[in-house]
């Protein structure tokens, strides 16, 4: 059985920057990129993404893609290359659970 997964948002990201981000994508024509050393071995498309921001897990995506790919962000302008998370569709808000931030992917279940 996959597993779903926990990624962190970095703490200098604010969330109402976030928001827009997440609005961008919630028809799912867009996807967010999360870029990782290696794919989870364990997690494939359908799965859940749940995201920490400062300190609490905030809610979930829906894994839309594991793709190798070069791209440049739409919002910052940054070039970004290698292995990618994508997260696309509604945000599903949750109660916050607490968490402390962790760098890459861990399993979540």
């Amino acid at each position: 059985m996959k597993k779903d997964i926990i990624i962190t948002l970095p703490a200098k990201v604010k969330w109402e920057d976030y928001e827009k981000e997440l609005a961008a994508v919630r028809e799912g024509s867009n996807v967010l990129n999360f870029k990782v050393p290696y794919f989870p071995k364990e997690t494939d498309i359908g799965c859940k993404c749940y995201l920490v921001h400062k300190g609490h897990v905030r809610g979930w995506m829906e894994i839309v893609g594991l793709e190798e790919h070069d791209f440049v962000c739409e919002v910052t302008g940054t070039k970004w290359k290698g292995k990618f998370i994508q997260r696309s569709g509604p945000f599903h808000e949750i109660t916050p659970i607490p968490m402390k931030g962790f760098q890459g992917f861990k399993y979540f279940n």
